[in-house]
């Protein structure tokens, strides 16, 4: 194993080992299925309709993980600050990249274990009306694929804070407003009918690509959308913890 996966690989089980031990994944799991949960039968018309690919679900994702995001993402630099161990840890032969690649994946493969104790509400209604077990699959890892997007922009948040309240409210004004901007009514308004401006706004659009795809339309320009945020994301914190050693 190299030196760099090596490095990615201590600081992911550091972070990873972290939130079991405080507890906070607990916490956050249940929050997260009470939510979705609450949301899903109490503000749509999941009982008199019961979609077979559980629409009612996986539409309502993006704003509730705009809100849990930031609290699995807030501590990531502001114990560091706190603890005064940030310098020490960017003083040590370490690439930053490693740094910042370690901790994403840990906070991202959190959220993975969120959905998966969603799973038992899927796993319910399956008990109670016919699903179609595979769309439902596909939504998932577009739901795993969207909060990896959004836990980037979270995350960068978080590198640019200097404390745990901060980095969560503004974290969570990041994730809420990328999942709700939208140009289209200005477009509509300044130039109506245009079709080519209307394909680039909605080419920018975070719930045109995320509903895209839970729709069952899978195209590959959407599944890059969100590989390029957390790219965009990424390179940002880089930059961001670079900074901040100079």
């Amino acid at each position: 194993i190299s030196e760099s996966k090596r490095d990615i690989l201590t600081f992911f089980y550091k972070v990873f080992k972290f939130y079991f031990q405080s507890k906070m994944i607990y916490l956050l799991s249940f929050v997260y299925v009470a939510l979705c949960s609450a949301i899903t039968v109490y503000a749509s018309d999941f009982i008199v309709d019961t979609s077979p690919v559980l629409y009612q679900f996986f539409k309502f994702q993006p704003g509730v993980l705009a809100l849990i995001i930031p609290a699995i993402t807030m501590r990531l630099w502001a114990d560091e600050y706190k603890q005064n161990t940030l310098e020490v840890i960017l003083s040590q032969p370490v690439c930053y990249r490693d740094i910042v690649f370690g901790k994403f994946l840990a906070s991202w493969l959190i959220v993975g274990v969120m959905l998966l104790a969603s799973m038992p509400l899927w796993w319910f209604v399956c008990m109670l009306v016919e699903l179609d077990n595979t769309i439902i699959s596909v939504n998932y890892f577009v739901v795993f694929l969207m909060s990896g997007s959004l836990c980037a922009i979270s995350f960068l948040v978080a590198s640019l804070c200097y404390n745990m309240l901060g980095a969560f409210l503004l974290g969570m004004v990041a994730c809420s407003t990328v999942i709700s901007v939208s140009f289209k009514w200005m477009i509509d308004k300044l130039i109506p009918d245009n079709v080519i401006f209307m394909r680039l706004v909605n080419a920018f659009n975070f719930s045109y690509q995320y509903n895209d795809l839970i729709n069952g339309q899978i195209n590959i320009s959407s599944i890059i959308y969100f590989i390029l945020i957390i790219v965009f994301g990424l390179s940002l914190s880089i930059v961001a913890v670079n900074y901040k050693r100079n």
